[in-house]
């Protein structure tokens, strides 16, 4: 086995994994919708100005999702390379990758409503 200097090994890790996020955004659409989703949320965040830590944790959450659908993405395409055939125990598999995806959805639709009705004012009748 090959062993890299540190700069090499940055380097070549570097461009592994924007390989990986360009495959994803080409070949998976959930990916592009949730990369999408993230560029309207820091919109909305350059809009309001919450402040930096309020900014990184959203932001940062949302990234959680998309990196959670990359693994979700890569460990069905390796089911699918052991079974092409319907398979219970599969099916199972991808349908839990599935709703983890959804469950760090669901948080983070959680977390931006109460960031909204915290940070936005509306108005009193």
């Amino acid at each position: 086995m090959k062993r890299y200097n540190l700069l090499t090994r940055l380097y070549m890790g570097t461009r592994y994994s924007v390989s990986g996020l360009v495959c994803a955004f080409k070949q998976e659409q959930a990916f592009e919708f949730e990369a999408v989703a993230l560029l309207v949320l820091f919109a909305i965040l350059l809009y309001l100005r919450p402040g930096f830590l309020i900014s990184a944790a959203l932001g940062g959450a949302w990234t959680l999702v998309m990196a959670l659908e990359l693994v979700n993405s890569a460990v069905e395409r390796a089911f699918d390379l052991i079974d092409m055939e319907f398979n219970p125990q599969i099916k199972a598999g991808k349908d839990m990758l599935s709703a983890a995806v959804f469950l760090m959805i669901a948080f983070n639709v959680f977390l931006w409503c109460l960031f909204l009705l915290w940070f936005v004012p509306f108005p009193t009748p």
